[in-house]
C-alpha cells in the first residue's frame, strides 16, 4: 500500500514493490552498453557480481554481436603524424565516430598494431619490430594488460626474417589464442620457421612443432579468424608450384592445413576475408606486374560445403575494368566489405572508405577520409570479457 508523505505530494513506492525476478533483471542489464554496466557495479554488491559472472558475460556477448562496429587504425605510412585508432558506429546508418585512447600509450616507442578484434578483446603489437611485445586491450572497459615477451627472439646468428601473427577465439578449450609465425632465412636463402601459441586463460607461450613446408606467407597481412581457424594467403611451392594458397591454422588442434585457391589468383592480389562464416578471398589488380600478367577486374571467391560434402570455391562477384585505386581491406559484420579508395591529392578526392554488399552490389561510403595514410580495418563488438 502506497503512503503520502504530505497532501498533494507524490507517493513514495516502497523498494520491495519494486523487485523484479532474477531473470528479467539480467534481461534488462543485458541488453545495457558495458559504459553503463561498469558504472552500475559501483551501485550494488550483487549487480557487480552479477555482471562479472560468465554466464552474464556471454548472454551480454550474444547481444552485442549482433550489432558490430568498425575499427580502423589509421596513420602516415612515412611520417607517423595523424594516427589513431577510431571506431565507426552504426556504419550504416548514423556514421558516429569516436578516438579511442589506449592507456600504454604515451609510454609506447611506436603507434601500436591491431593484430586482431574478437568479442571486444582487440591485441596489440606494441613492439617497435619483430611483432616481439603484445597487449590485451578491451576498449569499452578500458582495461589493459602487457602479456608476457614472446619465447622466440632474434640473435646476430639467427636473425629474424619476418613475422606473422593472428588472433583468435579457440571455441573448442574456450580460450582466446595468438599465434606468432617467426621466419628465419635459412643457408639455401629458404626460410625456416619456428612457430608459438600464446593462451590467454594460461597466461603462457608454448612453441609447437607444427610447422608448413610448402608456401611462403605473404607480407603485410593478419590471421583472418573463420570458423575456429587463423589463415593467411601465401605463395604455394613444391606440388602447389605456381599458385596461391592459403595457410590455416586450426585453433582447436594446433595445426596447419594447405588450401590451395582458385587458378584466377596468380594474377592479381589476393586478400583473405572471412563471409557469413565462411573462408573467403577477395582477388583485385595488381598494381605493377611482370611480363604483362595482370587482371583488371575484381572478383569475390567464397569456399562452401557442396552436396557431396566436399567443400569448394565458388565465385560470387565478377566486376569487369576495376579501378587499381580500390583495395579491399577487410569485412564489417562478416556481410560487407571494406574498400579502400585511393584518391588523388587534393582536399576534393581524398582517399575514402567504403561499404560493399557483395549480394545486391550496392555501395556506402564511410565518414573517414584519409591523406596519404594507410590504416587496418576490423569488425569490433563491445563486451565485458576479461583481458585477463
Amino acid at each position: 500500500m502506497n503512503s503520502w508523505s504530505g497532501s498533494g505530494r507524490r507517493p513514495r513506492i516502497m523498494a520491495s514493490s519494486l523487485s523484479l525476478p532474477q531473470d528479467t533483471i539480467t534481461d534488462i542489464l543485458s541488453r545495457l552498453p558495458v559504459k553503463s554496466l561498469t558504472r552500475f557495479k559501483s551501485v550494488s554488491k550483487n549487480w557487480a557480481d552479477l555482471t562479472s559472472a560468465p554466464a552474464f558475460i556471454a548472454a551480454h556477448l550474444r547481444r552485442s554481436s549482433t550489432d558490430p562496429s568498425l575499427l580502423i587504425r589509421r596513420y602516415h605510412s612515412q611520417s607517423g603524424w595523424d594516427y589513431g585508432i577510431w571506431l565507426i558506429t552504426n556504419p550504416t546508418l548514423s556514421y558516429a565516430t569516436q578516438l579511442l585512447r589506449i592507456p600504454l600509450e604515451e609510454s609506447l616507442p611506436l603507434f601500436p598494431k591491431i593484430v586482431g578484434s574478437v568479442d571486444g578483446l582487440v591485441c596489440l603489437d606494441i613492439s617497435p619490430c619483430y611483432a616481439s611485445d603484445f597487449a590485451m586491450w578491451n576498449p569499452g572497459t578500458k582495461q589493459i594488460k602487457r602479456l608476457p615477451l614472446p619465447l622466440i627472439t632474434s640473435s646476430r646468428d639467427n636473425p629474424i626474417w619476418m613475422v606473422f601473427h593472428g588472433f583468435g577465439f579457440d571455441s573448442f578449450n574456450n580460450d582466446y589464442k595468438l599465434v606468432r609465425i617467426v621466419s628465419f632465412r635459412g643457408n639455401d636463402a629458404s626460410p625456416f620457421l619456428r612457430v608459438e601459441v600464446y593462451s590467454l586463460r594460461e597466461a603462457v607461450w608454448k612453441e609447437i612443432e607444427e610447422r608448413f613446408e610448402l608456401a611462403l606467407l605473404c607480407g603485410g597481412q593478419d590471421g583472418v579468424v573463420v570458423d575456429g581457424s587463423l589463415n593467411w594467403a601465401a605463395i604455394g611451392l613444391q606440388g602447389f608450384a605456381d599458385r596461391k594458397v592459403v595457410i590455416s591454422f586450426d585453433m582447436g588442434r594446433e595445426v596447419f592445413k594447405t588450401i590451395p585457391l582458385p587458378p584466377v589468383t596468380r594474377y592479381g592480389n589476393v586478400k583473405v576475408v572471412s563471409y557469413m562464416g565462411l573462408l573467403a578471398v577477395a582477388v583485385y589488380p595488381l598494381v605493377f606486374a611482370a611480363n604483362g600478367n595482370n587482371m583488371n577486374r575484381f572478383e569475390f571467391w567464397v569456399q562452401s560445403y557442396c552436396e557431396d560434402g566436399m567443400k569448394r570455391w565458388s565465385n560470387m562477384v565478377v566486376v569487369e575494368n576495376f579501378s587499381k585505386s580500390l583495395v579491399p581491406v577487410g569485412t564489417w559484420g562478416d556481410r560487407e566489405l571494406v574498400f579502400k579508395h585511393v584518391g588523388v591529392r587534393d582536399r576534393e578526392n581524398q582517399s575514402s572508405l567504403f561499404l560493399f554488399d557483395p549480394v545486391d552490389h550496392t555501395t556506402k561510403r564511410l565518414p573517414v577520409d584519409f591523406v596519404d595514410i594507410c590504416f587496418q580495418g576490423f569488425s569490433y563488438v563491445e563486451s565485458l570479457v576479461s583481458v585477463s
